[in-house]
């Protein structure tokens, strides 16, 4: 009766990926449900708890929401439970239970916001959260029933309710849920005036939404009403009109149990010229872990480092890549590169300054490669920026060459005055070389110019030796001869 959708939203896949299924025992019976939480999620996150219809099931309502993107955004958890027999209890307390205990289970896993828990559902699951805005007030922040309506039955707390509906639903009656909603306005004491804007959102001339405002209510909060002209009984995530995921989650954001306000979500900066959080302070956020091929790892923050656990390789270093990109570099500058490093086992790894798009062009004159150990040093390199301005490039830390941890942290670049004329730009085996020998003498394009023979190779007499050799005023990367 209650799980009728649009066909069109029936057809896009479910993106299992983005979830994982999780099971709670609740007294004495087990309930599964799917959950989505963006990785490395800081703790005091929100939570969204959202019910499908009668006869439809997690997978679906996830699929058909679509909220990932949201959560990934503004930094929240997700849960969608699955009603036994594929139905809810909007009456009594089994349900009821099942929600409080999902609440804990979040609390356990993510230490989510227990003052910041919202709860939605579509059809029979909004009507299962008009009966938790009844019975369970003083533990949700506020509700966002989507086209299913529920009455007033001694609310615990005034409710903020962000109600959808479409006006040709033939499952739940439109103006039917109207009314009971109007209920809810009464009994909060809101003003008896309410402010429509049409077309919601005013920017959309073409938009079927339109949107019914009920302020003054009881405890600050608000009671909203959101009609899809010419919409059956659906999710609309049309973005002509509507998305109502978005719309929801820019209500309910406004609430909490204690009246704080959110903690905003970290907002990464695009276009910069340094790195941002290279200190990894509780959370990865604008790095990204990639891989390609056979290789196989994962990430993770642990004590304020980024920890790399690589169980396959590749068949090339790039096949396991920690990035960050939208760094701006500028033609004719100069730049460090440092971080600090350590592996679970002696190991090399690779680093690059690239492009971020195809072809993903370095912009080193060659690759640099650090020989890791397992106690943390500070590695770093400096480089000249000759290519075209990039306000997208990338630093990249490739390490698909061997299995086990690899740990980052302090990770900085930054610009740096042009090195002194007659001074050697080295590469990292050269730096850290142990031996003298003959070295080719390279430009910064790469040309080789000529070869000279370190006698003794401390980096102070190597750039003499070179500027005896006859080579002019420069900057010059030398390599052993082989």
């Amino acid at each position: 009766m209650f799980g009728k959708l649009s066909v069109g939203l029936a057809t896009v896949a479910f993106l299992a990926s983005f979830a994982f299924a999780d099971n709670i025992n609740v007294n004495g019976t087990n309930r599964t449900m799917n959950v989505y939480a963006p990785r490395n999620i800081e703790k005091n996150r929100p939570l969204i708890i959202q019910m499908h219809g009668m006869n439809q099931d997690a997978p679906y309502q996830q699929n058909a929401a679509k909220w990932e993107p949201i959560a990934d955004t503004a930094r929240f958890v997700v849960v969608f439970p699955n009603g036994q027999n594929k139905a809810w209890d909007i009456s009594g307390d089994k349900d009821l239970n099942f929600i409080k205990a999902i609440i804990n289970e979040m609390y356990n896993k993510y230490g989510i916001d227990k003052n910041r828990v919202y709860v939605s559902g579509f059809s029979m699951g909004g009507m299962m959260s008009y009966h938790v805005a009844n019975k369970m007030g003083d533990q949700i922040a506020a509700i966002a029933p989507v086209s299913g309506g529920g009455g007033v039955n001694s609310p615990k707390r005034a409710m903020p309710i962000m109600h959808t509906h479409g006006t040709t639903d033939d499952v739940v009656n439109y103006n039917s849920t109207v009314n009971t909603l109007k209920g809810w306005v009464s009994a909060q004491k809101c003003s008896s005036s309410s402010k429509v804007t049409k077309p919601y959102p005013a920017h959309k001339s073409g938009s079927a939404a339109s949107l019914e405002v009920w302020s003054g209510c009881k405890d600050n909060v608000e009671v909203r009403l959101l009609t899809i002209a010419g919409k059956g009984h659906w999710y609309s995530m049309d973005e002509a009109s509507v998305n109502t995921s978005v719309e929801i989650w820019n209500f309910v954001k406004n609430y909490s149990l204690d009246g704080s306000s959110i903690t905003p979500p970290i907002q990464v900066p695009t276009d910069r010229d340094s790195i941002f959080n290279g200190g990894f302070d509780s959370t990865d956020v604008a790095w990204t872990l990639q891989t390609h091929g056979s290789a196989a790892a994962t990430g993770d923050v642990k004590n304020g480092k980024y920890e790399l656990d690589i169980s396959a390789i590749g068949t090339e270093n790039y096949q396991v890549q920690v990035i960050q990109h939208d760094l701006h570099l500028e033609k004719g500058q100069w730049y460090e590169v440092s971080f600090d490093a350590s592996a679970g086992a002696n190991r090399t790894l690779e680093v690059n300054v690239e492009q971020h798009t195809d072809p993903w062009a370095s912009y080193l004159t060659e690759k640099q490669n650090f020989e890791i150990g397992k106690e943390s040093k500070t590695y770093s390199f400096q480089f000249q920026m000759t290519a075209a301005t990039d306000k997208d490039s990338r630093l990249s830390f490739n390490a698909g060459a061997s299995t086990g941890t690899l740990t980052l942290d302090n990770v900085k670049l930054k610009k740096i005055a042009e090195p002194d004329q007659g001074t050697i730009a080295l590469t990292p085996s050269l730096r850290f070389a142990t031996a003298a020998g003959k070295y080719n003498v390279y430009s910064l394009t790469g040309k080789r110019l000529g070869f000279v023979e370190i006698i003794e190779n401390d980096v102070p007499n190597m750039q003499k030796t070179v500027k005896n050799a006859g080579f002019g005023k420069g900057v010059y990367i030398l390599r052993r001869k082989k």
